[in-house]
């Protein structure tokens, strides 16, 4: 008996070294799955087939993978149910396609023990396989872009528009990009206004040339002047002895977009009428006329006929300003924009981080259902920040709270009481909805800039919005 048991010993062993190299050295992913459904061994190929790695995946459920949407199905359960080999082609969350072929190994008892799954990547022969039919199209497509090249002079890159009501704008710009009409662009801050700019620019006959823009808000009302239209050589203490030429004369031949055009003190905007009339320019300390060639495109977020009738804007001023007025509606009015606006910032992170990172369907429905009080810059600066700070390959609802609204404790100080002023971020009991928790969020970040700011210009140069637009909010949140 002892030298069977011997024998039968060796080979066991022999077989199992063999099934080691195998294991090590197969060119396809193998996965070795429990009686529990868990997988506890991977081999090296694995990763490279998937694009996980060991610690993605092991110790972890099939099915926990399925609802995280790591993967979008499992073969390996139905053999657990069916007793039998099977193949079935998996979609990972990184878009590789797999084709998973799993057999159970069984005991005496016929009881399945373990399954063991070949994984090979098929991503490469599915995209070969639609080659044929890609080739077949492309003669097609040329054609239809030839076509689409003759009205437009330059594609348009930076802009996602799926709504209807966005795609009314950048049809409107497009058309009255063709002109050198006056244009003035209406719509709440962060809606895209400077991107809907760069497009009426790139497609004119002065693309080639400068496009200067000017945040008429951020600039101190005594420089205002010197800024826009220049100064001669000692026309007021501190001048350069060379005087300077001004934003407008910079722009010539090209565009000058003036943002927060409502911004402009009156004696200003006397001086900017003459320029749209005349077309033409006095610096600072001169006496003599400049004709100037340059487009202008205004640009507000405020209601310009309230300010006409608070005697804070000149009614000639408006009139030749709104020439041709374009309305930009905010995010929440163009929700059709918010799930491809998500996934085009998602790629651009890509691009620039080498981060990939996919949003679960729970995040997007909750993205369509906020409010976006911020609109397209305030979900570009969601996006952003998810993506750089969660580790998980899928960004989930819970990530999102957590990420967003936990107390923030600082670590230099966790030995000390707690401030609600230490805090980054509180989270209240009382709010639920993503909405009031967004809206809680961004009091609070305008409660610290203005605690370390000496003014609301200040802070709001550091919160990266114009001083108007964080004076609205610090009202609106003054009884939050």
């Amino acid at each position: 008996m002892l030298p069977d048991a011997s024998s039968e010993l060796e080979k066991l062993k022999e077989i199992y070294e063999t099934y080691q190299q195998m294991f090590q050295h197969s060119i396809t992913g193998i996965v070795v799955t429990d009686q529990d459904g868990r997988i506890t061994e991977v081999n090296p190929a694995f990763k490279e087939q998937t694009g996980l790695s060991a610690s993605d995946v092991v110790g972890r459920k099939h099915r926990d993978l399925m609802i995280e949407e790591i993967i979008d199905q499992t073969v390996e359960l139905q053999v657990f149910k069916e007793g039998k080999p099977s193949t079935q082609l998996t979609k990972l969350y990184n878009g590789k396609e797999v084709l998973v072929t799993a057999i159970p190994i069984k005991n005496k008892q016929e009881q399945i023990i373990k399954v063991v799954s070949q994984i090979l990547d098929v991503t490469v022969l599915n995209q070969l396989k639609h080659e044929i039919f890609q080739l077949e199209q492309e003669h097609e497509e040329i054609t239809r872009q030839l076509e689409e090249l003759k009205s437009n002079k330059k594609a348009i890159h930076s802009i996602v528009a799926y709504d209807l009501k966005m795609k009314k704008v950048i049809d409107r710009a497009l058309r009255v990009s063709q002109h050198d009409s006056t244009v003035i662009l209406y719509g709440e801050s962060g809606v895209g206004k400077e991107v809907v700019v760069k497009v009426i620019h790139e497609n004119s006959n002065r693309s080639s040339q400068p496009l200067i823009k000017v945040n008429c808000g951020a600039i101190p009302n005594d420089l205002l002047e010197s800024e826009l239209f220049g100064y001669e050589p000692g026309a007021f203490t501190g001048a350069s002895p060379k005087g300077k030429v001004g934003l407008f004369e910079q722009a010539a031949k090209g565009t000058i977009l003036l943002d927060e055009i409502g911004e402009i003190p009156l004696h200003l905007q006397v001086k900017l009428l003459r320029v749209l009339q005349e077309f033409e320019i006095t610096r600072v300390g001169g006496t003599k006329p400049i004709k100037i060639d340059t487009r202008v495109i205004a640009a507000t977020n405020q209601n310009l006929e309230d300010l006409i009738k608070k005697g804070g804007f000149r009614k000639d001023l408006y009139y030749r300003l709104n020439i041709i007025p374009i309305h930009i509606p905010p995010l929440r009015e163009r929700t059709n924009d918010i799930i491809p606006l998500t996934y085009h910032f998602i790629n651009n992170i890509r691009q620039k981080y080498g981060v990939n990172k996919i949003f679960s369907k729970e995040v997007l429905d909750s993205f369509q259902r906020y409010h976006w009080p911020g609109n397209v810059r305030e979900l570009q600066n969601i996006v952003e920040r998810l993506c750089i700070m969660i580790e998980k390959p899928i960004i989930t609802a819970e990530d999102i709270r957590n990420e967003l609204f936990i107390q923030q404790h600082n670590e230099k100080t966790q030995t000390e009481p707690q401030r609600e002023s230490d805090n980054i971020i509180t989270e209240p009991n009382n709010l639920k909805s993503l909405k009031e928790q967004m809206e809680h969020y961004e009091k609070q970040l305008i409660d610290r800039a203005l605690k370390n700011y000496p003014s609301i210009r200040a802070a709001a140069k550091a919160l990266d919005v114009d001083a108007s637009t964080l004076s609205r909010k610090v009202q609106k949140y003054s009884n939050f």
